[in-house]
């Protein structure tokens, strides 16, 4: 075994395991709530505030990612009108139907279904609807600690100032249902204010919408999957460079998010193997039966979450992803960084590696044995 990572105790670890019962909803996060076709939406701030106006919500996990994961529920037909975002925002379509409206009066939309991931642009506005048949359910995660909040489309303040709903000077939350108009609130822009913002072709949105049939999956993602069945597991590349030490591998979305999201897929009883790397990462368990555990062997701590929680890990800790159930098991794993995340293995595992005719090469991808350190 390599030095010791970071040692993450059991309590720590219970504490960055979010399970579906655990999820704390925000119905007062944002200034359009009262607005009759947005009323019945929620808020969840897993990991960092995210964009909530709401001085008193729940953060469950405070701890800076260099990125902030959230989610959106709301029953069929409920809109989250149209605002604007400074850092990426990107959409992991879980449960339901969704539409994106991206623009000030609905120009352009995306259709989300289940599996299906959207990174929709800055400096744009955008809504959306639940249009499935039940209640939906949106994983969002946003750039940087600090996401610098939002923009609101001028109506929208407009109408949820007829509801008693002002944003401070700080876009913290006014409510003057008491008849009392505060005097110092956020005016909406005027349309040469806006007149500069960004736009975006059809073309270019649906470039940044990845469906499960367009993912690209390596069964060489990992060095580990080269021992044998028991860590037969799959990457698939969405947003960035990530995990990946398939050298091959290429992400649908290149641009720069200030993370790297990508899907995971085990088969039953295999698992990642045991490795680490210096980013900090949240593992969404979209299905299957899950265990985390962390630490080295003679340390290890580990929690089988239910199917559609979240675990957060932070940097340094020596990690394993294992299927534990009798199915396929898929996650979506986020990472922060823009650069590949640079895998380091157990000493024991390189071995094997080697015996079984691979090593990494001095840019971390699995290379054969036999061609690295030819060049020197």
């Amino acid at each position: 075994m390599t030095a010791s990572g970071r040692t993450v105790t059991a309590s720590e670890l219970a504490t960055r395991v979010l399970e579906p019962e655990d999820f704390v909803a925000d119905t007062e996060a944002f200034v359009d709530v009262r607005i009759e076709r947005s009323k019945g939406k929620a808020s969840y701030s897993f990991v960092g505030p995210g964009v909530s106006q709401n001085a008193d919500q729940h953060i469950s996990i405070a701890e800076p990612h260099g990125f902030n994961v959230g989610a959106a529920t709301m029953p069929h037909g409920i809109y989250n009108n149209a605002h604007l975002h400074y850092t990426p925002e990107v959409f992991i379509c879980t449960k339901g139907d969704w539409r994106i409206d991206i623009g000030r009066k609905r120009e352009q939309s995306v259709e989300l279904s289940p599996d299906t991931i959207f990174s929709a642009p800055t400096w744009v506005f955008r809504g959306f609807e639940n249009t499935g048949p039940d209640d939906g359910f949106l994983f969002v995660v946003l750039g940087g600690d600090d996401t610098g909040g939002i923009i609101w489309e001028p109506e929208v303040l407009r109408e949820a100032a007829e509801t008693g709903m002002y944003l401070g000077r700080d876009n913290s939350l006014v409510d003057g249902r008491n008849g009392d108009v505060p005097s110092d609130v956020l005016q909406p822009l005027s349309d040469a204010q806006l007149a500069g913002i960004d736009s975006y072709t059809t073309d270019e949105l649906d470039e940044r919408l990845v469906r499960p049939d367009g993912l690209c999956w390596t069964s060489a993602g990992l060095l580990s999957t080269v021992l044998g069945p028991q860590h037969s597991v799959e990457l698939a590349p969405v947003i960035g460079y990530g995990l990946s030490q398939d050298r091959r591998s290429r992400p649908p979305i290149c641009t720069p998010h200030g993370f790297a999201v990508e899907w995971l897929r085990a088969n039953p009883g295999a698992s990642t193997g045991l490795h680490r790397h210096d980013d900090s990462q949240v593992v969404l368990l979209v299905d299957g039966d899950w265990e985390v555990a962390l630490n080295e062997p003679a340390q290890e701590v580990s929690t089988r979450p239910v199917m559609g929680s979240l675990a957060s890990i932070p940097a340094s800790a020596w990690r394993d992803l294992r299927n534990i159930g009798t199915s396929p098991a898929r996650a979506v794993i986020v990472t922060g960084g823009d650069s590949p995340s640079r895998v380091e293995w157990p000493a024991q595992t390189l071995v094997r590696a080697a015996d079984a005719g691979f090593g990494l090469d001095a840019a971390g991808y699995v290379a054969p044995l036999e061609l690295l350190g030819t060049g020197s």
